[in-house]
Protein backbone atom coordinates (compact mmCIF):
# COMPACT_ATOMS: atom_id res chain seq x y z
CA UNK A 1 0.00 0.00 0.00
CA UNK A 2 2.79 2.44 0.91
CA UNK A 3 4.61 1.72 -2.39
CA UNK A 4 1.40 2.38 -4.32
CA UNK A 5 0.96 5.76 -2.59
CA UNK A 6 4.58 6.72 -3.36
CA UNK A 7 4.21 5.67 -7.00
CA UNK A 8 1.04 7.71 -7.28
CA UNK A 9 2.70 10.78 -5.76
CA UNK A 10 5.57 10.54 -8.24
CA UNK A 11 3.41 9.80 -11.29
CA UNK A 12 3.67 13.31 -12.76
CA UNK A 13 6.20 16.15 -12.94
CA UNK A 14 3.81 18.41 -11.03
CA UNK A 15 3.64 15.97 -8.13
CA UNK A 16 7.41 15.71 -8.16
CA UNK A 17 7.81 19.49 -8.08
CA UNK A 18 5.25 19.80 -5.29
CA UNK A 19 7.14 17.27 -3.20
CA UNK A 20 10.40 19.08 -3.87
CA UNK A 21 8.80 22.39 -2.87
CA UNK A 22 7.70 20.92 0.43
CA UNK A 23 11.19 19.56 1.03
CA UNK A 24 12.76 22.95 0.30
CA UNK A 25 10.31 24.72 2.59
CA UNK A 26 10.99 22.31 5.42
CA UNK A 27 14.78 22.54 5.17
CA UNK A 28 14.86 26.34 4.87
CA UNK A 29 12.77 27.01 7.98
CA UNK A 30 14.90 28.63 10.72
CA UNK A 31 15.24 26.98 14.11
CA UNK A 32 12.69 28.35 16.56
CA UNK A 33 14.34 27.35 19.84
CA UNK A 34 15.72 30.22 21.91
CA UNK A 35 17.49 30.24 25.25
CA UNK A 36 16.35 33.38 27.09
CA UNK A 37 18.60 34.70 29.86
CA UNK A 38 17.94 37.56 32.28
CA UNK A 39 19.90 38.88 35.27
CA UNK A 40 17.58 36.83 37.49
CA UNK A 41 17.86 33.54 35.55
CA UNK A 42 18.73 30.52 37.69
CA UNK A 43 22.49 30.05 37.61
CA UNK A 44 23.26 33.64 36.53
CA UNK A 45 26.22 35.07 38.49
CA UNK A 46 26.56 38.82 39.02
CA UNK A 47 29.96 40.16 40.07
CA UNK A 48 31.35 43.65 40.65
CA UNK A 49 34.84 43.38 39.15
CA UNK A 50 35.54 46.98 38.12
CA UNK A 51 35.77 48.65 34.76
CA UNK A 52 38.55 46.64 33.17
CA UNK A 53 38.17 43.51 31.09
CA UNK A 54 39.11 40.66 33.41
CA UNK A 55 38.62 37.78 30.99
CA UNK A 56 39.52 34.96 30.96
CA UNK A 57 40.93 35.00 34.53
CA UNK A 58 37.60 36.00 36.07
CA UNK A 59 35.85 33.20 34.17
CA UNK A 60 38.08 30.68 35.95
CA UNK A 61 37.36 32.23 39.34
CA UNK A 62 33.61 32.70 38.95
CA UNK A 63 33.05 29.08 37.93
CA UNK A 64 35.57 27.55 40.33
CA UNK A 65 37.78 26.20 37.55
CA UNK A 66 40.99 26.59 39.53
CA UNK A 67 43.94 28.82 38.77
CA UNK A 68 44.09 30.20 35.20
CA UNK A 69 46.08 27.65 33.23
CA UNK A 70 45.45 28.70 29.64
CA UNK A 71 42.94 25.91 29.01
CA UNK A 72 40.11 28.35 28.25
CA UNK A 73 40.01 29.85 24.77
CA UNK A 74 37.82 32.55 23.28
CA UNK A 75 35.23 30.78 21.15
CA UNK A 76 33.07 33.80 20.33
CA UNK A 77 32.89 37.46 21.29
CA UNK A 78 30.74 40.32 20.07
CA UNK A 79 31.33 43.98 20.97
CA UNK A 80 28.73 46.71 20.68
CA UNK A 81 29.76 48.73 17.64
CA UNK A 82 27.40 51.62 17.03
CA UNK A 83 23.86 52.34 16.00
CA UNK A 84 23.36 49.50 13.53
CA UNK A 85 22.91 46.96 16.31
CA UNK A 86 25.19 44.41 14.70
CA UNK A 87 28.13 43.51 16.90
CA UNK A 88 31.81 43.36 15.97
CA UNK A 89 32.69 39.67 16.21
CA UNK A 90 35.90 37.82 17.06
CA UNK A 91 36.98 34.41 18.34
CA UNK A 92 37.38 30.95 16.81
CA UNK A 93 33.73 30.72 15.72
CA UNK A 94 33.21 34.39 14.77
CA UNK A 95 32.09 33.41 11.25
CA UNK A 96 29.40 31.05 12.53
CA UNK A 97 27.39 33.49 14.66
CA UNK A 98 26.10 37.04 14.77
CA UNK A 99 24.89 39.21 17.64
CA UNK A 100 22.27 41.93 17.33
CA UNK A 101 22.19 44.45 20.18
CA UNK A 102 18.99 46.34 20.97
CA UNK A 103 16.99 48.37 23.48
CA UNK A 104 18.58 50.61 22.19
CA UNK A 105 21.19 49.48 19.69
CA UNK A 106 23.95 51.85 20.83
CA UNK A 107 23.33 51.46 24.59
CA UNK A 108 21.79 48.01 24.76
CA UNK A 109 20.00 46.16 27.53
CA UNK A 110 19.23 43.26 25.16
CA UNK A 111 21.20 41.09 22.73
CA UNK A 112 20.35 38.21 20.41
CA UNK A 113 23.09 35.71 19.53
CA UNK A 114 22.18 33.63 16.47
CA UNK A 115 23.87 30.70 14.76
CA UNK A 116 24.38 31.32 11.03
CA UNK A 117 26.10 28.33 9.41
CA UNK A 118 29.26 26.26 9.43
CA UNK A 119 30.98 24.80 12.48
CA UNK A 120 29.11 25.37 15.73
CA UNK A 121 30.39 25.53 19.29
CA UNK A 122 30.21 22.20 21.10
CA UNK A 123 29.79 22.32 24.86
CA UNK A 124 29.53 21.22 27.80
CA UNK A 125 32.58 23.22 28.92
CA UNK A 126 31.29 26.61 27.74
CA UNK A 127 30.93 29.78 29.78
CA UNK A 128 29.36 33.14 28.92
CA UNK A 129 30.51 36.53 30.15
CA UNK A 130 28.31 39.64 29.77
CA UNK A 131 30.12 42.90 30.50
CA UNK A 132 29.08 46.43 31.38
CA UNK A 133 31.97 47.75 33.43
CA UNK A 134 30.64 51.03 34.79
CA UNK A 135 27.89 49.77 37.08
CA UNK A 136 27.40 47.17 39.78
CA UNK A 137 27.49 44.37 38.96
CA UNK A 138 30.02 45.03 36.23
CA UNK A 139 29.76 41.47 34.91
CA UNK A 140 27.27 38.64 34.61
CA UNK A 141 28.39 35.04 34.05
CA UNK A 142 26.44 31.98 32.95
CA UNK A 143 27.33 28.30 32.52
CA UNK A 144 26.32 27.23 29.00
CA UNK A 145 26.79 23.49 29.59
CA UNK A 146 23.23 22.74 28.41
CA UNK A 147 23.48 24.86 25.23
CA UNK A 148 23.59 22.91 21.95
CA UNK A 149 25.61 25.52 20.01
CA UNK A 150 22.89 26.30 17.44
CA UNK A 151 20.07 27.46 19.69
CA UNK A 152 19.67 31.26 19.70
CA UNK A 153 20.51 33.04 22.96
CA UNK A 154 18.44 36.09 23.90
CA UNK A 155 19.82 38.33 26.65
CA UNK A 156 16.89 40.27 28.09
CA UNK A 157 16.96 43.30 30.37
CA UNK A 158 20.60 43.70 31.43
CA UNK A 159 21.30 47.03 33.20
CA UNK A 160 17.99 48.58 32.05
CA UNK A 161 18.10 51.48 34.54
CA UNK A 162 21.68 52.58 33.98
CA UNK A 163 24.58 50.99 32.19
CA UNK A 164 24.44 48.74 29.16
CA UNK A 165 25.98 45.64 27.63
CA UNK A 166 29.39 46.44 26.18
CA UNK A 167 30.24 42.93 24.97
CA UNK A 168 29.28 39.28 25.29
CA UNK A 169 31.76 36.43 25.09
CA UNK A 170 31.78 32.64 25.18
CA UNK A 171 34.80 30.76 26.52
CA UNK A 172 35.56 27.04 26.32
CA UNK A 173 38.19 24.55 27.36
CA UNK A 174 40.78 23.58 24.75
CA UNK A 175 40.90 19.92 23.86
CA UNK A 176 37.16 19.39 24.41
CA UNK A 177 36.22 17.98 21.02
CA UNK A 178 32.54 17.96 21.96
CA UNK A 179 32.05 15.00 19.66
CA UNK A 180 32.19 17.31 16.64
CA UNK A 181 34.57 18.17 13.86
CA UNK A 182 35.22 21.87 14.29
CA UNK A 183 38.56 23.45 15.00
CA UNK A 184 39.82 25.44 17.93
CA UNK A 185 39.13 25.29 21.65
CA UNK A 186 35.77 24.00 22.74
CA UNK A 187 35.45 21.71 19.72
CA UNK A 188 32.74 22.12 17.14
CA UNK A 189 30.20 20.35 15.03
CA UNK A 190 29.14 21.00 11.46
CA UNK A 191 25.44 21.47 10.79
CA UNK A 192 24.22 20.65 7.24
CA UNK A 193 23.00 23.73 5.43
CA UNK A 194 19.44 23.81 4.02
CA UNK A 195 20.74 23.83 0.44
CA UNK A 196 22.62 20.58 0.97
CA UNK A 197 19.57 18.93 2.50
CA UNK A 198 17.41 20.11 -0.38
CA UNK A 199 19.83 18.69 -2.96
CA UNK A 200 19.82 15.38 -1.13
CA UNK A 201 16.02 15.39 -1.17
CA UNK A 202 16.00 16.14 -4.91
CA UNK A 203 18.36 13.24 -5.57
CA UNK A 204 16.13 10.87 -3.63
CA UNK A 205 13.04 12.04 -5.48
CA UNK A 206 14.80 11.66 -8.82
CA UNK A 207 15.97 8.16 -7.94
CA UNK A 208 12.46 7.17 -6.89
CA UNK A 209 10.95 8.53 -10.10
CA UNK A 210 13.56 6.75 -12.23
CA UNK A 211 12.91 3.49 -10.43
CA UNK A 212 9.20 3.80 -11.05
CA UNK A 213 9.69 4.47 -14.78
CA UNK A 214 11.95 1.44 -14.99
CA UNK A 215 9.34 -0.78 -13.31
CA UNK A 216 6.57 0.47 -15.61
CA UNK A 217 8.71 -0.10 -18.72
Amino acid sequence: MKSQVLSKALSSPSSLLAALGLALAATSMPAQATLTLTPSSVGMIGANLGNSNCEPDCVYSQFGLGAPDGSLSLLYKSDVSGGSGLGSDSGTFAGSYKTTFSNPANDPADALIEYLSGASIACPDCYMAIKDGNHAPSYYFYDLSAWDGTESIFLDGFWPNGGAISHVSIWGREGDDGGGGGSGGGGGSTVPEPGSLALAGLALLGAAAGRRRKVVA
